[in-house]
This record gives structure tokens, sequence and C-alpha cells, in this order.
């Protein structure tokens, strides 16, 4: 129970951890991914009906674009097997980099970021338990399974990766949500103009997804959903607690109430010395004698002293001032500052101003 009157974070992230712990934590979680698939046999009358409304309502939508991107792909050898090992291999080559890469270089980044990594796959693992889907190849006619048709990777065996997994796992598209995380690690934790181009990644994922017919157009912007709510919650927000009275209720009411708590708050307040530093009183300049005049006329002729105030430098180093500089000053009168004469008129103080800049 947070304190009334003070500040208090939300947050679902938790910090760096150790380079074990970190491991363990990413294998755990990738653990549970591959038994939530395994563990949950949907039956496939269900998923491929979920399927067919996704199908109806893209069409309706007239963003059915899958048939043909599969078959673009499908007919061209090389582009289908590109396509084919870019999608059995890159999510699992590119989000350990990523995450390894943050570790290393960014840690003050990693902790949120891993974060919604994980909580993102939770949000999967939740909709793949309670809402299966079939992916295009099973459930729209003509589609081509790019990956049995080639034999990437074992495809299609009876021993094959097929069979360590939940067929009808389609709805997010964890590798599209991945992709995205990885693009938005990449462009949160860099700087400069180029590091928008990672965004390309997760782009390209989209297509290949789609062209070998694993998932639909759906299933894809329901990975950048679960991306997107994974970096919401492990993003940490401070918010006011106003249960009580003090000063966090009076600053959530009002931000001004909270001014004389931040001025107290400075370095200067100590014990038995004032909260605010008094204001320095600078004198005025007589009638007729501007800033630059009376900072140069009523300082001995052969003094030399630099100084601030308030953030302003000036400085009278060099030589002292001449006869000829003090004459200008005086209107042609006595040079010696203390001399009857020695004050400037006001007619000729501008004047004297701009003078003596131009000879200095």
């Amino acid at each position: 129970m947070p304190r009334p009157g003070r500040n208090y974070r939300v947050s679902l992230a938790w910090p760096r951890l150790p380079a074990a712990a970190e491991v363990a934590i990413v294998a755990a979680g990738y653990a549970g991914y591959a038994l939530v698939r395994l563990a949950v046999r949907a039956s496939h009358p269900a998923a491929v009906a979920h399927a067919a409304g996704l199908w109806r309502a893209e069409r309706w939508l007239h963003l059915d674009i899958e048939p043909s991107l599969n078959h673009l792909a499908a007919a061209r050898p090389v582009l289908a097997e590109t396509a084919g090992y870019y999608y059995g291999l890159a999510h699992f080559i590119v989000t350990p980099l990523v995450l390894a890469w943050l570790w290393l270089r960014r840690p003050a980044a990693f902790g949120p970021l891993r974060s919604a990594l994980v909580l993102a796959t939770t949000a999967a693992n939740v909709v793949f338990w309670t809402w299966p889907v079939a992916p295009p190849r099973f459930a729209v006619p003509g589609m081509t399974d790019i990956l049995v048709r080639y034999g990437i990777l074992g495809a299609g065996s009876p021993h094959g990766p097929d069979s360590l997994v939940n067929l009808y796992a389609a709805m997010p598209s964890l590798h599209v949500a991945w992709a995205a995380w990885c693009a938005a690690a990449l462009v949160a934790a860099t700087r400069g103009r180029r590091r928008h181009l990672a965004w390309l990644y997760p782009a390209a994922t989209t297509l290949v997804v789609i062209a070998t017919a694993n998932h639909f157009l759906a299933d894809a912007a329901a990975g950048l959903a679960v991306t997107a709510l994974g970096l919401l919650a492990a993003r940490a927000t401070t918010r006011p607690d106003a249960t009580g009275p003090g000063p966090g209720a009076a600053a959530a009411l009002c931000p001004t109430h909270a001014a004389p708590d931040a001025r107290a708050a400075r370095p200067w307040s100590a014990p038995g010395r004032p909260a605010h530093r008094p204001a320095r009183l600078r004198p005025r300049a007589p009638p007729g004698l501007s800033q630059t005049s009376q900072r140069d006329g009523h300082r001995p002729p052969t003094q030399t002293k630099k100084g601030t105030c308030r953030g302003r430098h000036f400085a009278l180093a060099g030589p002292p001032l001449t006869t000829r500089t003090m004459r200008v000053l005086t209107g042609g009168q006595d040079p010696h500052l203390g001399a009857p004469g020695g004050a400037l008129s006001p007619a000729r103080a501008p004047a004297a101003d701009r003078q003596l800049r131009s000879t200095s």
C-alpha cells in the first residue's frame, strides 16, 4: 500500500539480472510457450471453423491477399526456399541476438524490453489456449504449403518439426510479434535516423508468414497488437497518490502546489539556513550613466578584475584604462574619478558608450 502523499511506480517490468538468471528466464518462457502449444490439443473442426471466420471477414474487407502471395512464392523455387528458411530460422536467431546485445550494450533498457517480450509471449499463449485457429494452408482451398512442398527443414516428415508443435496456434503470429519486438527494441535503444530501418524486419516477416500460407493477415495484425500490449505493460509510469492529504495529493489536484516542496528540497536548504537563497541587490546606475559606463567608470583605472553575475561573464582584464578613454567617459573633464567634474552628463552617456566600444 503506497503511503499517502507520495508518488509510486506502476510497472510489470523487473530490472536486469545476472546473465545466468536471464538465460534461465528466457529458457523458461520459451519452454512455457512450447508446452502450451504441445499440451493444448485443439480439435480440428473448431480451429478450422475459426480460420474460416477470419477468411470470410478478410474477404468482406477486401484484405484477402494470402492466395496471391502464396501463388507468387510457390511458382518460384528460389523465392519459395528463401521464404521457407526465413520462416523456420530467422525468429530463433534474431531474437536471441537482440536480447544478448541489449544485455551487453544497453543494460538500462534491457529490463523493460525483456519484460515486454515475456509479457507479449504470455498473452499469445493465452490466445492459443482459448481460441485455436488453423493456418491458411489447412483452411483455405488452393493454398500451397511451401515448407512441405520443398521439404524445408524436414517439414512434412513423420518425425519432422510438425510433430513437435501445435498446428492450430496461428492466432496471433509469434513470428510477427517477435520481429516487431526486435524492431521496437532497436529503435528504443539506439539513436540516429537509420534506426528506423529496423521496421523492415517485421514488414518482411509479415510477407513471409503470409506467402508460406502459415498465417492470415489478421494473425499478423494480432501479433503486432500483443507486442504493443507487452511494451505498454512493461513501461514504468509514475502516478501521484491522492488518497490522503499531503504533497502528492495537492500536486495531483493542482500541480502548482508542488512548487514549494520542490524549492524546499534544494541543496542549500540545510538546517539553520534559509530555505530560499536571498536575492542579491545590485546597485543602480546614477541618472544618465548606463550599465557599461558604470562598470568601467567606477573602478580605479589600473584595476583588472573578472567576475560573474548570475550567469553573465564580464572582464576588465588587459591594459589599464588610459587617459584618452577616461576623457571619453568624463566628457573631456578631469580623468580622476574622485575629482569634481568626473560625472558624465546624461547627454554624452550613449555616445561615450559607443565610442568606448569602438576603441576597445
